[in-house]
């Protein structure tokens, strides 16, 4: 091979990558990145979108990071590390002061579930409330019960104190009880319950759905969550997923926050246990 041959093959070599940072694609097409996440609970969901939102615009690259909760995703949107940040609660009044713009897009049931292999199919609210107040503490088939917790502060424990004054003074009981499990993402939570036998825990049925878990979701007070009973009211229990941004979203940012909220986007959403709001 001659001097200038080798040469051109070393210069193609080191340009390719240069190209791939560049966000530039061998056809010269520009490559538009969107990064977006937040609350483990939503995750599952954005990906099937995220999916669907580039082969609807060719070009377009996602990234989609590990979950980072509801706190997290905002904190990073706000920050500018990401263009969207994924979250299941609403802002608070400091993050609307700091220019956080906040997109309601779908609703998911808030559900208890177990380790497949618990034989319960269903529980009341009060005996749910005796779980994290530590009066239930084995099944009825005499299996050890194994609570999983979440942190004080993530929106999951706010939802279940909602549930019922005694659900909050239990939820704050658990929170001080010693040598109880602590899942700090929705992820790791569902991992715990999927692994441990006689687990149980709170999730929502989008996390549980769209990332095909080996868990079992009970009915409440003889009412199965779906997204037929989330519609109807008749299970009342629910989460709403925000999309948040800062004070001045990007073009692909607004273009993918008017796709979740499409009939082609909840189309996707409504098969893994979304509804989209009224």
């Amino acid at each position: 091979m001659t001097k200038v041959k080798r040469g051109l093959k070393v210069a193609a070599a080191g340009l390719i990558p240069l190209l791939l940072i560049g966000g530039i694609f061998p056809d010269g097409v520009s490559a538009e990145v969107l990064k977006v996440s937040g609350t483990g609970g939503s995750i599952g969901g954005i990906r099937l979108l995220a999916d669907a939102f580039r082969k609807a615009n060719p070009g377009v690259e996602m990234v989609i990071p590990k979950s980072m909760g509801s706190s997290g995703g905002i904190r990073a949107a706000l920050a500018g590390k990401l263009d969207i940040g994924i979250s299941a609660r609403p802002l608070n009044a400091e993050e609307c002061a700091r220019g956080g713009r906040e997109t309601p897009y779908a609703r998911t049931a808030f559900v208890f579930a177990v380790n497949p292999g618990v034989k319960e199919s269903g529980i009341t609210l009060s005996q749910a409330v005796d779980i994290y107040n530590g009066k239930i503490l084995r099944w009825r088939s005499g299996t050890p019960l194994r609570l999983v917790l979440r942190p004080a502060a993530d929106s999951d424990n706010e939802t279940l104190k909602k549930m019922s004054p005694r659900m909050a003074e239990a939820v704050e009981q658990a929170l001080g009880r010693e040598g109880l499990p602590l899942a700090m993402t929705d992820q790791d939570c569902a991992d715990a319950i999927e692994r441990t036998p006689g687990a149980f825990g709170a999730m929502t049925l989008a996390l549980v759905v769209s990332e095909k878990k080996d868990i079992k979701v009970l009915s409440l007070s003889g009412v199965k969550p779906s997204n037929r009973t989330v519609r109807d009211g008749s299970y009342p229990y629910t989460k709403t997923f925000y999309l948040v941004t800062g004070p001045n979203p990007s073009p692909i940012a607004e273009r993918f926050i008017r796709f979740v909220g499409s009939p082609e986007g909840m189309s996707v959403l409504a098969r893994v246990g979304h509804v989209a709001l009224p």
